[in-house]
């Protein structure tokens, strides 16, 4: 995927659940999940240091770390023993180094715990990236942990769970065939990989129940784009990226209407928007308008008129803009703007990009009785939720 636009979602950590006025159907079942033993074809690489010049691991004393000069000190914590260790490229033997399981135990990483194995390359300039390998199982745990409340009804976690599988299969698939050194990042530009720290019963129960499901379309993985909340209305990914997906159209979405990011209001002053707009290749000496020249069917704002001082008008999509000015200050491209004498005031509604799956949607959905397959059908149209297993065959780098 080339777009991952998914940089509210951390947010929502701290966020309300969506309770619309939308009266849910007969329930019906999603299939069930198969019963799967863990296999090392279900590993996936994250990148979670990328080009850092140091590191530091925390390891219990039975793992294996190799790699590495010096010996690591031993430090004692609530009656265990632990390998405590900074790493630096001077430190590296070779290209790489590897810290792994044996036996019971994670592996701290600059103070975020981690399953799995974790392998240090060395790169150019003396930086360092860290990659946690381990099973994507326990990936989307992480996942789920960063992207929505653990406390939002499991139906919506189940459907999150689904998604962000779905997500990470379609990316490794794409990074393996390029030969990529991991699939994706811990980042909001792929999704919010926290770790195991804060996954508690809850969010193991919605990924083990949906265990090895993904989303289909045309027998084929999509790409399950999803964001904090629509504000109202989703929108087609042809409208954002200019990229056409059958299954990513516009839906009404009036279930995360009372979502705690359905309403947003920003002041800029407006010299700060000026240095912006120039930092993203935007001529501009003043600004005394800013409008919309084009919306789409949702009310988002697809150009941007923006008038000078010396009365020339400049035009700029809206997603564009967005990303200039910042994407956690203008939440979404659905908003009306006002020039002041010194400032700007944006208000708008909902947060993201607003393609594919409304998290804070699928919450009030879930609160109404619909379940997960239920949740994704809404707003991925014509899929299907199928055992990744079909689709998956990984060979190890």
């Amino acid at each position: 995927m080339k777009i991952r636009h998914l940089f509210p979602a951390l947010a929502l950590i701290l966020g309300g659940c969506a309770t619309g006025s939308f009266v849910a159907g007969p329930p019906e079942q999603p299939p069930a999940p198969p019963q799967m033993e863990a296999e090392a074809t279900d590993e996936i690489r994250v990148a979670i240091v990328v080009q850092r010049s140091s590191v530091h691991f925390t390891a219990p004393e039975s793992f294996t770390i190799s790699g590495l000069s010096h010996e690591t000190p031993v430090i004692q914590r609530g009656g265990e023993k632990y390998r405590d260790l900074t790493v630096t490229s001077d430190r590296l033997y070779a290209e790489k180094a590897f810290i792994e399981p044996l036996g019971e135990g994670q592996i701290q990483v600059d103070g975020k715990t981690y399953e799995g194995s974790m392998e240090i390359t060395g790169e150019a300039g003396g930086l360092l990236t860290v990659v946690n390998r381990l099973p994507i199982e326990d990936y989307v745990m992480g996942v789920l942990a960063g992207e929505i409340p653990h406390n939002w009804p499991l139906e919506a976690l189940k459907a999150q769970a689904i998604a962000a599988r779905t997500f990470a299969v379609l990316e490794r698939s794409t990074a393996r065939q390029k030969g990529e050194p991991y699939d994706l990042e811990a980042t909001a530009q792929f999704q919010r990989y926290q770790g195991s720290d804060l996954v508690n019963d809850k969010i193991r129960q919605a990924v083990l129940e949906t265990r090895g499901r993904i989303i289909t379309y045309d027998s084929k993985p999509i790409e399950a784009f999803f964001h904090s909340n629509c504000g109202g209305e989703t929108c087609g990914a042809d409208e954002v990226w200019s990229k056409d997906q059958p299954y990513l159209r516009p839906v009404a979405c009036p279930f995360g209407n009372n979502g705690a990011h359905f309403r947003w209001k920003a002041e800029i002053p407006t010299r700060d928007l000026v240095r912006k707009l120039r930092e993203s290749g935007v001529p501009v000496g003043d600004i005394v308008g800013l409008e919309a020249a084009e919306r789409d069917e949702s009310d988002r704002v697809l150009e941007l008129s923006i008038t000078d001082a010396d009365g020339s008008v400049k035009t700029m999509r809206g997603s564009a803009f967005r990303m200039a000015v910042g994407p956690d200050i203008i939440r979404s491209t659905r908003f009306a703007a006002k020039v002041g004498p010194t400032s700007v005031v944006f208000n708008g509604k909902g947060w993201g990009h607003g393609v594919g799956m409304c998290q804070e949607g699928a919450c009030g959905m879930a609160l109404k009785g619909y379940n997960a397959f239920e949740i994704l059908r809404y707003y991925y149209r014509g899929i299907m939720i199928e055992d990744m297993k079909k689709f998956v065959s990984i060979d190890e780098p």
